[in-house]
């Protein structure tokens, strides 16, 4: 049984081989071997997901080595006479060389000048073989730290900052609070970070779907951040808050001052504190440079905003055929990782329209990001990627859901694009992954979504008039919806467990009156069958008859509560145990009676670990087989 309709399947499938010689054509000029994923990977449309690979036998290597005892931008970059910075190096490397890191931590913006030209003629940063690489956006906060004076009490700060008058009894707020004053010439390419706010007024007109923030915190708040020991400070609103919460900082109207209230309410003096003050760790000099390797680096620290483009802490500028893969990213103000074609708002006065082709085949795997304030991962505009094998936690504190561009991955305007095997646990406001806008033939496959809280769904498929999929991913403790597809058409959500989703399990409904390309749009013509449903909150939510659910198997693990199924003819109710230990990956399942068998989903013939489904062994959900019992290790990403 399939789950198309045969002509629109034949339309879009020309579409994609159309598409896809494009591609091949343009992968001539810049000599790129396209091959297929193996195992293969197929899209909606049946055509194969390709990728390529980084087949560059590297002629020169520059050497930089902080911690070397004769390191000088001066040298030549030989290992024995290695450059003191990074950003010296990308000044000097050219296509078909590559950039050896050995360990430190380098406090430095990294902007790579030049472009690599070819598969076989990358350019690669990396860490030296077995060592650590840490470039920080921050730098060490050096000026002493005296008792805090009472904000509201001008003359005493004055006094108290050039030395004057001692604080004394009377004349500081709290005993526990102490202040500084950073040195303007900390702050580089006077991009000072604690006087420029997280989103101004100016970049909110720009994104007229948040002009309701225009003022409000935390927008409105500075993008520095204070680091004590390597732990984020939390920034407050107000100077009188320092005293309730120990780990706390306020940035005075100056943008130079700080009041802290310590962790642990020590005496700051000899422990170390950093100021997070760059808006990017590595940034190209150039829109649109192609075939550079980013692999193995830490990077931390970086004091960016919230606008919808241009705010990566590692940001390619619209490039492509990057493969950023083995990196760190973590402890950022906002977004982590910006892979996309786009670079500015079309409503920008920087905006330039791109006359060069949008390639796009940027590579983003086996990366660890956590701690970013709004997104994980995020792009405009993004063709042909594969993400795959990230490691994403801890994501959205700043709790900024309705500014609309928070996920653990945000890509927007996908084209042809891969996003499978990634763990994405512990989002704040926002989505687990979310394709938003006109998106097409592009798949959300095998991913491991737990505790993520939004308003939306853990997996959100937007105003997406064309043909994607949603398949064979394991959604745990949602609070909000499992997988939403509003204002989106022709989406397969096929072999997918969802389990403690709170609200509704899926929801395909028209939701605005927004069109995409000249058309207005609906939700229609979506496909949901052959998941398992465990526990569900809300049943499914779909408005449009065109939409199906069957094939669907409804669990419910309390004792004396039969599971409710959708109207599907096909789909099937049964009582059943089930647990997700989320810190080790094992999956426990045990039920009331056999699994039914259902039809095979075309396209997606491989489960969750890639094994075949034959048809007269096809279980519903992601993995192939599923009998009364199993103990399942679900560990395709390392944690």
């Amino acid at each position: 049984m399939h789950y198309i309709n045969p002509m629109k399947h034949m339309i879009k499938r020309i579409f994609s081989l159309t598409v896809v010689a494009l591609i091949l054509s343009c992968a001539a000029k810049a000599q790129v071997n396209y091959q297929p994923i193996i195992p293969q990977a197929l899209a909606p449309d049946g055509t194969p997901y390709l990728t390529w690979s980084d087949i560059t036998k590297y002629t020169r290597t520059y050497h930089v080595n902080k911690n070397h005892p004769g390191a000088s931008d001066q040298n030549n970059g030989t290992e024995e006479h290695p450059f003191l910075t990074i950003n010296h190096a990308a000044q000097l490397v050219k296509a078909g060389e590559r950039v050896s890191i050995h360990s430190g931590i380098y406090r430095e913006l990294v902007r790579p000048r030049f472009s690599g030209e070819g598969a076989d003629r990358m350019i690669s940063y990396e860490a030296a073989p077995g060592e650590q690489v840490i470039i920080r956006g921050s730098r060490i906060i050096t000026s002493p730290w005296i008792p805090s004076v009472d904000s509201n009490d001008k003359a005493n700060i004055a006094g108290a900052l050039n030395g004057s008058i001692k604080p004394g009894f009377g004349e500081i707020f709290s005993k526990q609070l102490w202040m500084t004053t950073l040195p303007e010439s900390l702050f580089e390419n006077e991009y000072f970070a604690f006087r420029t706010p997280n989103a101004s007024n100016e970049e909110i007109d720009l994104m007229h779907w948040a002009l309701r923030w225009k003022g409000r915190i935390p927008y409105s708040l500075p993008r520095g951040s204070i680091f004590q020991e390597g732990r984020r400070l939390e920034q407050l609103a107000s100077y009188e808050d320092l005293v309730r919460m120990k780990g706390s900082y306020w940035v005075a109207p100056d943008g130079l001052t700080i009041h802290i209230h310590p962790f642990g309410s020590i005496n700051p003096n000899g422990v170390s504190f950093e100021a997070a003050i760059q808006p990017h760790i590595f940034q190209p000099e150039s829109i649109g440079m192609g075939f550079i390797r980013v692999s193995g680096l830490t990077m931390e620290h970086c004091a960016n905003g919230f606008p919808r483009i241009g705010e990566g802490a590692l940001f390619t500028m619209g490039g492509h055929n990057w493969i950023i893969e083995n990196n760190t990213v973590r402890q950022i103000n906002s977004l982590g990782i910006e892979a996309g074609f786009q670079v500015f708002e079309s409503r920008d006065k920087r905006y330039t329209k791109r006359t060069d082709p949008d390639i796009g085949y940027n590579i983003i795997r086996n990366n660890r990001i956590s701690g970013c304030g709004g997104a994980g991962l995020r792009g405009h505009t993004v063709t042909n990627a594969l993400v795959e094998n990230n490691y994403i936690v801890d994501c959205g504190w700043q709790d900024i859901e309705f500014v609309y561009e928070i996920a653990g991955i945000k890509l927007l305007r996908t084209l042809g694009t891969l996003v499978r095997n990634n763990y994405i646990a512990n989002v704040q406001g926002g989505c687990g992954i979310w394709l938003d806008w006109d998106n097409k033939n592009s798949r959300v496959s095998g991913n491991i979504i737990h505790d993520i809280s939004t308003v939306s769904g853990a997996i959100y498929i937007e105003a997406s008039p064309l043909m994607n999929m949603v398949d064979n991913n394991v959604i745990w403790n949602i609070n909000g919806q499992g997988i939403r597809v509003a204002d989106t058409d022709s989406t397969i959500i096929a072999h997918n467990l969802l389990s403690n989703v709170s609200e509704e399990q899926v929801f395909a409904i028209a939701v605005s009156d927004r069109s995409v390309n000249g058309r207005r749009v609906t939700s229609t013509n979506n496909r949901i069958v052959n998941n398992i449903i465990i526990d569900q909150g809300k049943p499914i939510a779909s408005a449009d008859p065109s939409n199906v659910a069957d094939y669907n198997l409804y669990v419910s693990t309390k004792s004396g509560q039969k599971a409710v199924k959708d109207s599907g003819e096909h789909s099937k109710t049964l009582n059943g145990e089930i647990s997700f230990d989320t810190d080790n990956l094992l999956l426990t399942w045990k039920s009331s009676s056999p699994l039914p068998l259902v039809p095979l989903v075309k396209n997606c013939e491989l489960d969750f670990f890639r094994i075949g489904r034959k048809a007269v062994h096809n279980a519903p959900g992601p993995f192939q087989g599923m009998v009364n019992s199993a103990t399942l290790i679900l560990n395709k990403v390392s944690k």
